[in-house]
């Protein structure tokens, strides 16, 4: 397992210049339609209650939810493997292993479904229970350490132009502009940010350290993109519960998935901390 990203590689350079990179085959077509039927079904059991998604434990018949973001994908409940399938296949690894090679832990596969809501996220850092007000000292350690190995990444099934970004802003101070809207005007305007207009099929990798929001732009009748991340993992790594997916300690969740997938979850399980 490589122990350094691959410094030469054009996707990882550009990552780490600016944050993102774009890639045209990280899924093949037909794992494409079969992700978009899946995640249209599951979106229409959350919404008619026929599975409940809840980070405690997924259920089934219950009250139908409008929620935007659904994050229990992966559980039987759903009955859809495809998830998990995906989240091992190669198209998607060509990109992943420059970075951490092939020993990975699970992150998370999950969702945006947003059909009439308004939708709009203010500028952030995806920092979690960090300071988000530090010092220069304070923030840059967080840019340094948080989430380092870890990489993640949009895949839409309708175009999807919501995400703005910094590029660059992962490895940096924030200025006092940036401060304004992370602190005090989320939806304020910033000078240098970029839209990242995705087409339906393609990938974007982004690093979450990065200031950005996401808003709905006028037009755009639907939102329906897949997130998804993995983890490069080592004996002794250690990483918070991400209460979102508390579900995936229910005992009946790892039997359900792929050998490959198995593992993936076993070494998350491993390090993650209750």
């Amino acid at each position: 397992m490589a122990e350094l990203p691959d410094m030469g590689n054009p996707q990882v350079r550009e990552y780490y210049d600016r944050g993102y990179f774009m890639a045209d085959d990280a899924v093949e077509p037909q794992m494409l339609a079969r992700i978009d039927a899946a995640l249209r079904r599951c979106v229409a059991k959350v919404r008619s209650g026929a599975v409940v998604d809840d980070m405690e434990a997924i259920g089934v018949d219950g009250p139908g939810s409008e929620a935007t973001h659904i994050c229990g994908l992966m559980a039987p409940e759903f009955g859809e493997g495809v998830f998990s399938e995906y989240l091992v296949s190669e198209p998607l690894h060509r990109y992943i292993r420059p970075f951490f090679g092939d020993r990975l832990r699970l992150g998370w596969v999950a969702c945006f479904a947003v059909e009439e809501q308004r939708y709009e996220i203010g500028w952030h850092r995806d920092v979690g229970h960090e300071e988000r007000d530090g010092s220069y000292e304070v923030e840059m350690e967080i840019l340094q350490r948080y989430r380092k190995h870890q990489i993640k990444w949009h895949l839409p099934l309708v175009d999807d132009a919501c995400l703005w970004y910094i590029p660059g802003s992962q490895r940096r101070y924030r200025t006092e502009a940036e401060r304004e809207v992370l602190i005090n005007d989320p939806a304020g305007e910033i000078d240098g940010a970029v839209q990242l207009e995705v087409k339906r099929g393609q990938t974007l990798f982004y690093n979450g350290n990065g200031i950005h929001k996401g808003v709905r732009p006028d037009g755009m009748a639907e939102r329906l993109t897949l997130t998804g991340s993995l983890i490069r993992h080592r004996e002794g790594d250690q990483e918070r519960l991400d209460e979102r997916y508390r579900w995936r300690l229910v005992d009946h969740v790892r039997p359900t998935l792929p050998p490959k997938m198995q593992e993936y979850y076993d070494n998350w399980r491993d390090a993650v901390r209750l």
